[in-house]
């Protein structure tokens, strides 16, 4: 046993595989059984190690390393698997799994004792402990599952994800598990596999049912750290996905793959396998019911909290695959047509709210977001090219009016898309305006000839950007048509006569909570440039501490200010609430300081040290100049901060004074 835990220790990673690979067939049950989850742990970087670098292992760049991991981790033949496939043949082998390290809402099941399905399917489930009791494959789909959504500390996801070993497994385990059109394969003919599910002889449709579970049934926000338990003398702490913003740059990666399971998931359920058997009849039509839910409801929730920013478009591209299974199923893909349109309407009509309910959230969304970027027009452009097609636009709209249940109205109503509709006129009538007034005259282009006027036109004038104005007029155009055309309605010349800075109307509004809130007029204001003052007391809809990072902040110095301050909150836990309940001058100077962390704003919350201003780049120039001219002049620089600290607050000190007197 000594000599396997040393084997863990060895590096290079293709060396280690290869002890392993020599190593593991010769241990016994009971030390394998012993062996195994110190072996993931190692794998996956939950044992303090920077693990076998799953995410980062590019086969351009690390081509030996590469092979030799994918190898030992392959299902059909591996070296890791043959493993498993020794601990499934002995009954007594079962691994420990903590509630708490799966998704939220599972957990609130669990810990009121109402088990779901999947679990009662695969594992046992020990209420009393909080643990789940499963065998070595289900551990290790548990381990490999869980590593997406909650990866070790320092682990960075590359931008490209194409080529990373972490991908290829995923697409590895798909294309084994999952066959399109080929027979799904047989583990049970040497040893019953998969003894929890009664009358199965394969692992295809836990392993599905296990991605589902831990990728896209992520509804909730639970932070606790919990433990899992490897062996009776040793422990490591696991985190379950957090929902905040800082981890939207990450999440952008996992939803990339989570849209790589939709599409082969789509070309397992609808393309006709070469076998006919119940089994696989069965196993497909069970594959895709849950497939389905959890979609949505992935979907759904992410569509209602994903704030705006540019990484939405991941999210809404894994939607649009989800909605046209039919670009996936055939040997050669292509749109939805009349002649078609039959076979997918079980699909559709199934499907009904991701139809109705997600493209309602898409242009309510597009109504609130800054439309005149042309990022978010193509986004628009896209999303109405797919909804305009005459077959779908029928069909959603036939089974609309026919089933009420849980579905927006969006096409019989057409709330949504008068907004959307209103906003884009306005927007296309200020961007004109823009235009008019940025086109030079005939006396101001005379006036420009010559050595000087060729100059200042070669430095200041913005071709480029005029066609991208006129660009995104015309695909704002192309929009406008589109939408009246699907549902047959016109602008409201009542808004868009004018534009949005030539409107008149409140900019925000008092609600019963007495909290200040923007307007549309104001929203609009806002967004044209035209409203920058006299709205600071207005209540902030997200967790101020959980902000989107601004394009004025240092985003890595964000994070590491925002971890920061989360531990030194803790340790002035006191201090803070005495500031910020209290009232008075001193506390009046360090209010800003403080920050309160909460959900809902008419709900109490944490206190946070406010750090975020530091991670502005206005602070660190600043900064840096300070030091720039204190080092040239011979100054301590300490004392030049202590000055202005000083002096900043004396005059807080005093403005505080005058404003409670």
């Amino acid at each position: 046993m000594d000599n396997a835990l040393a084997i863990l220790k060895q590096e290079p990673l293709s060396v280690r595989c290869q002890n392993l690979t020599e190593l593991l067939p010769t241990l016994p049950i009971r030390q394998l059984h012993m062996y195994l989850p110190q072996l993931l742990s190692n794998i996956f970087g939950y044992d303090s190690t920077p693990g076998w670098r799953l995410s980062s292992l590019h086969s351009n760049f690390h081509p030996t390393d590469f092979k030799a991991i994918r190898a030992f981790l392959k299902p059909n033949g591996g070296c890791l698997f043959k493993a498993l496939q020794c601990l499934e043949s002995d009954n007594s082998s079962h691994f420990l799994f903590p509630f708490n390290a799966l998704p939220p809402n599972s957990v609130a099941l669990l810990n009121d004792r109402a088990v779901p399905s999947l679990y009662r399917m695969f594992v046992n489930v020990d209420i009393e402990s909080k643990e789940l009791s499963m065998t070595a494959y289900h551990y290790y789909f548990m381990y490999f599952t869980y590593f997406l959504i909650h990866p070790p500390p320092g682990v960075v996801w590359p931008a490209s994800l194409a080529d990373v070993l972490y991908t290829q497994l995923v697409e590895d385990y798909l294309h084994f598990f999952l066959p399109p059109g080929n027979s799904i394969p047989n583990f049970g003919a040497a040893h019953p596999i998969n003894r929890f599910v009664p009358n199965t002889y394969s692992l295809s449709q836990a392993f599905a049912e296990i991605m589902f579970e831990m990728w896209l049934n992520q509804r909730g926000n639970d932070t606790n750290k919990v433990v899992l338990s490897i062996d009776q003398h040793q422990s490591r702490s696991l985190i379950p996905w957090r929902m905040d913003s800082y981890d939207h740059n990450n999440k952008d990666l996992q939803v990339r793959i989570i849209r790589m399971l939709v599409k082969h998931t789509h070309r397992f359920v609808y393309t006709p396998h070469l076998v006919k058997d119940r089994y696989t009849e069965d196993i497909t039509n069970y594959i895709s019911s849950s497939f389905q839910s959890n979609t949505y409801q992935f979907l759904n929730y992410h569509f209602a909290t994903w704030p705006l920013i540019s990484s939405f478009r991941g999210l809404l591209e894994t939607w649009l695959s989800y909605i046209q299974p039919w670009r996936y199923t055939s040997i050669v893909p292509g749109p939805l047509t009349d002649s078609n349109i039959s076979e997918w309407q079980n699909f559709i009509r199934d499907n009904l709210p991701a139809y109705c309910n997600l493209l309602d959230r898409c242009l309510r969304r597009m109504s609130h977001s800054l439309i005149c970027s042309g990022k978010n027009v193509t986004l628009l452009s896209r999303v109405l090219k797919i909804y305009s097609a005459p077959p779908l636009l029928r069909t959603i709209c036939e089974l609309e009016r026919g089933n009420t249940h849980n579905i927006v109205n969006v096409f019989t109503e057409g709330e949504a898309a008068q907004e959307l509709l209103d906003k884009l006129s306005g927007e296309i009538m200020h961007l004109e305006k823009q235009l008019s007034k940025s086109t030079p005259s005939v006396g101001q282009s005379a006036a420009a000839s010559g050595l000087f006027g060729w100059i200042s036109e070669g430095l200041w004038s913005q071709p480029d950007q005029q066609d991208a104005q006129q660009k995104t007029v015309d695909a704002l155009r192309s929009s406008v048509s589109q939408l009246q055309t699907m549902f047959y309605i016109s602008p409201n010349m009542e808004t868009t006569s004018t534009c949005p800075s030539e409107q008149s109307g409140p900019d925000y509004v008092t609600d019963a909570l007495h909290r200040r809130r923007l307007t549309p007029q104001g929203r609009e204001r806002m967004v044209a440039g035209t409203l920058k003052r006299d709205l600071k007391d207005v209540t902030a809809e997200c967790n101020p501490a959980l902000r989107p990072i601004c394009s004025y902040e240092n985003p890595h110095l964000v994070r590491y200010l925002y971890k920061l301050s989360l531990s030194l909150s803790g340790k002035v836990a006191r201090q803070l609430r005495v500031v910020h309940g209290s009232k008075g001058p001193i506390q009046s100077v360090l209010k800003p300081l403080v920050v309160q962390v909460k959900e809902d704003v008419s709900e109490e919350g944490a206190l946070l040290l406010n750090l975020r201003p530091v991670a502005s780049y206005r602070f660190i120039f600043y900064s840096a100049l300070i030091f720039l001219l204190s080092y040239m002049s011979g100054i301590n620089p300490l004392l030049i901060f202590t000055y202005l600290g000083l002096a900043l607050a004396a005059c807080a000190f005093a403005s505080s004074i005058v404003t409670s007197s």
